[in-house]
Formats: structure tokens, sequence, C-alpha cells
């Protein structure tokens, strides 16, 4: 991705709020086809990650495993939310 398109989907999603959270269960598959339908009807998905997800403390190696499962591309990482858009 070239870097306007990346500023241009980074200024997009600072107005967007969280449309998932990953909780206690961690990244289940429930999680995952929410995330997918999500991806596929808005394109560009904020996800909070929360601290007793379970899942590692690297915010962005979370991420970039959520992303690998859904089938997105990291956007951005601001503590403990990400963005993701559709590929």
């Amino acid at each position: 991705m070239d870097n306007i398109k990346l500023y241009t989907l980074k200024k997009e999603s600072v107005n967007l709020t969280p449309l998932l959270s990953v909780g206690k269960n961690g990244m289940s598959d429930s999680i995952i086809e929410e995330l997918k339908k999500q991806l596929k009807v808005k394109k560009l998905v904020k996800v909070r990650i929360h601290k007793n997800s379970g899942e590692s403390d690297d915010m962005k190696q979370t991420a970039a495993e959520l992303c690998e499962k859904c089938g997105a591309e990291l956007i951005d990482v601001r503590g403990r939310t990400a963005t993701l858009y559709k590929r």
C-alpha cells in the first residue's frame, strides 16, 4: 500500500469507534467471523483488544495475527486499539 493511501485511511479512522472488542475469550471463531462480516460491509474497522484477552502484550503482534486470520491489512495500532482494512 502506498503512503498516500495509508495516510488517507489513518485520517478516516480517527473518527471511527471500535466495532468489536476482543475480551477474555481471546480471538475466538465468532470474533473472526464477525470481523470478516464487518470488513466486508465497512472495509475499515477498529478493534479494541482488552488487557484480559489472554493475547500477548505486544499489540502489533496481536493485531498482525488478527489480520492474518481475517485477511485484512493492519493500518494503525494506538494503545489497545487496532485499525484494519479489507484487502
